[in-house]
């Protein structure tokens, strides 16, 4: 989904990360922070393929911008709200 802008990737799985922290939060607690740790990669990953800039450097790159993004928009995603931020 290299298309989408991160604002709309965000949109499309709030609602599933609602149910996650949901689910996973009354039954499993410490499970949300592996979970959300591979999505936090999983979204580094996203911005490797969608911007030209990461894509020869090291995934950590992308991931420090994740990072960035995290810090000036800390609303964008549902599990950064629970401080679950890369």
């Amino acid at each position: 989904m290299v298309h989408l802008r991160l604002p709309e990737l965000a949109a499309i799985i709030a609602d599933k990360l609602r149910g996650w922290i949901h689910y996973y939060g009354k039954v499993r607690k410490s499970e949300l922070h592996y979970v959300f740790r591979l999505l936090n990669k999983r979204l580094a990953k996203w911005v490797r393929n969608k911007y030209r800039r990461f894509r020869r450097k090291h995934w950590f790159f992308a991931y420090k911008w994740l990072q960035e993004t995290a810090k000036h928009y800390p609303n964008l995603f549902v599990h950064w709200q629970y401080d679950f931020k890369p």
